[in-house]
């Protein structure tokens, strides 16, 4: 039986996730996003998305932003998320001691009110990516480091991807009345 790319790679994470049993939706999202182009650079990165999960605990334990900034945050703005850059993922030794701690970046990102959200969807319907991002980080993201997101390009990227990410309510849909 011939293995298409497609359940190649799928089997490969399915194989990954028993192995670090973890396997969650963004996981199996990730593999269904890179199985049309695969590549060993593909599959690393869908992978490295199996085991995610630990290093979004290691991102939110060694977080920049001060749980105390947090909180004075969420009294002025309301629920507040904390969305995370990873740009190299921390280096672990075989016996799991942190030999390099990686470098990431944490955004406190606020709800949007309707006022940025007609603003934002004004700028996607003309095809203005860059002032739909811009408006994103001016009005959105309350806390971070703002300066390495405007001169780091990698930063900026791994942000800009996620915004329409974090935009999307949990779920919305139409019923019959």
């Amino acid at each position: 039986m011939k293995l298409s790319r497609f359940n190649l790679l799928l089997c490969m994470a399915i194989l990954m996730a028993t192995v670090f049993t973890i396997c969650d939706v963004t996981s199996c999202s990730s593999v269904i996003h890179y199985a049309s182009n695969i590549s060993t650079q593909h599959i690393g990165m869908a992978m490295a998305t199996v085991v995610i999960a630990p290093l979004a605990t290691y991102v939110k334990e060694n977080s920049t932003i001060l749980p105390t900034e947090l909180a004075d945050l969420a009294l002025k703005y309301g629920k507040i998320k904390i969305l995370s850059v990873v740009i190299e993922a921390p280096t672990y030794d075989n016996n799991g001691v942190l030999i390099e701690p990686g470098e990431f970046y944490n955004y406190a990102c606020r709800r949007p009110d309707q006022g940025t959200i007609r603003m934002m969807m004004d700028f996607a319907k003309k095809g203005k990516t860059e002032e739909y991002i811009e408006c994103f980080i001016k009005n959105i993201v309350v806390a971070g480091d703002i300066e390495k997101l405007k001169t780091d390009g990698l930063v900026y990227l791994g942000l800009s991807t996620q915004v329409d990410n974090f935009l999307k309510p949990y779920e919305s849909f139409l019923a019959k009345a």
